[in-house]
């Protein structure tokens, strides 16, 4: 009987366990489900599981988000991609999870959300748009998710974080344990509070009894603090992807096609009436001209507001109308690529502090009898 020869031996030193079982699995050319790998890796210090839910067009989403100067090593497996970092602060590995959903990826990592290297992710992915451009989660998905959660224990909200609508200005809840069979506020509790103040919730710490401890955030992301993995794959992931899939899907193929009627104009519909003014509905110019990679020119100013936006990165274009005191509407061009709308439709969102994206209603038919009075 032969004896083979040595046998390759994969650098883990400096990663977290979950990223170094990840590497290694990755380098000896299998990977073991998600739930399982993170089972295998329970210990302390204990460490956390975060996940960002992204849309991609048709790309693989580490080729495109990494630099092309980065120090880094990448591996794709079963249509799972891994890629290892190098960094001044400790290596680390970032990995890329295919969904049910065509388009749409999860990814992830075991350093904090608050690490610097993840800020790094961050900076990637938004240099990405819009080949990868991430998703944002509404009230509804808060309370989608926490009643998913709730079929397994007793849902409670340790912390919630948002934003006053109003002035832009930070509002934190928390909660301390209470004694007893007294509970907390649970997330619906908090999604009536956050609305009836007029805050965008941006981020909700739930404690669901002794199945999981989890936080929600509003940029369709999540940290898994403790336990069943499974749960929380099965509750958590599974919700995040359906959004981004529902989120894809109304905002994929929306550009105009000569001989054919356009579509209807995408919505951005705000919470409360803000553009009463000339001077209101210029905060829709003050929020173009921050956004990065983008042209404008305003045809119309008064009363309503007219702005043809062009998207420097792949040339997708809109017309940009607010005729509605509660209401921004885009209207795309014969180029307009979901990466492109998802990030002009998102970034005037998150601006605005509005959840609620959705395809206009049509116009109602006008009569013989309005016209004639």
């Amino acid at each position: 009987m032969g004896t083979s020869g040595p046998m390759h031996v994969v650098d883990t030193s400096g990663l977290a366990r979950f990223d170094a079982l990840l590497w290694k699995q990755a380098n000896e050319g299998h990977l073991q489900p998600l739930r399982d790998l993170v089972d295998a890796c329970e210990g302390k210090p204990r460490e956390h599981v975060v996940v960002e839910t992204i849309l991609v067009e048709d790309s693989n989403p580490l080729d495109v988000i990494h630099p092309t100067n980065l120090l880094s090593s990448a591996l794709t497996v079963g249509g799972v991609s891994v890629l290892r970092v190098e960094d001044d602060r400790g290596p680390f590995v970032l990995s890329a999870w295919p969904t049910a959903f065509e388009g749409v990826f999860h990814l992830i990592g075991s350093i904090p959300s608050t690490d610097p290297r993840w800020d790094k992710v961050d900076r990637w992915v938004s240099k990405a748009a819009p080949q990868v451009v991430r998703c944002f989660l509404d009230h509804d998905d808060y309370v989608a998710i926490g009643a998913a959660l709730s079929e397994h224990d007793e849902v409670e909200v340790q912390r919630a974080s948002g934003r006053v609508r109003a002035d832009r200005s930070s509002w934190n809840r928390g909660f301390r344990a209470l004694m007893g069979g007294d509970l907390r506020p649970d997330h619906r509790e908090i999604v009536e509070e956050a609305e009836s103040q007029g805050v965008a919730l941006r981020t909700l710490h739930l404690h669901v009894g002794d199945v999981m401890d989890v936080l929600l955030r509003r940029i369709a992301g999540a940290t898994f603090y403790r336990g069943e993995f499974e749960v929380f794959e099965n509750r958590v992931l599974s919700r995040l992807a359906l959004a981004a899939s529902r989120r894809r899907e109304l905002l994929s193929n929306r550009a105009r096609v000569v001989h054919e009627p356009p579509k209807q104009p995408i919505e951005v519909r705000l919470a409360a009436p803000l553009f009463t003014d000339p001077k209101a509905t210029g905060e829709v110019i003050h929020m173009l001209e921050g956004t990065s990679d983008i042209s404008f020119a305003v045809v119309h100013r008064n009363p309503y507001l007219h702005v043809v936006v062009t998207d420097n990165r792949d040339g997708s274009n809109y017309d940009l109308f607010v005729t509605q005191p509660d209401a921004i509407e885009i209207h795309p061009g014969f180029r307009a690529s979901m990466g492109s709308l998802t990030r002009i439709a998102q970034d005037l969102g998150t601006y605005f502090e509005a959840d609620d994206l959705r395809e206009s209603a049509p116009p109602k038919p006008v009569s013989i009898f309005d016209l004639v009075g």
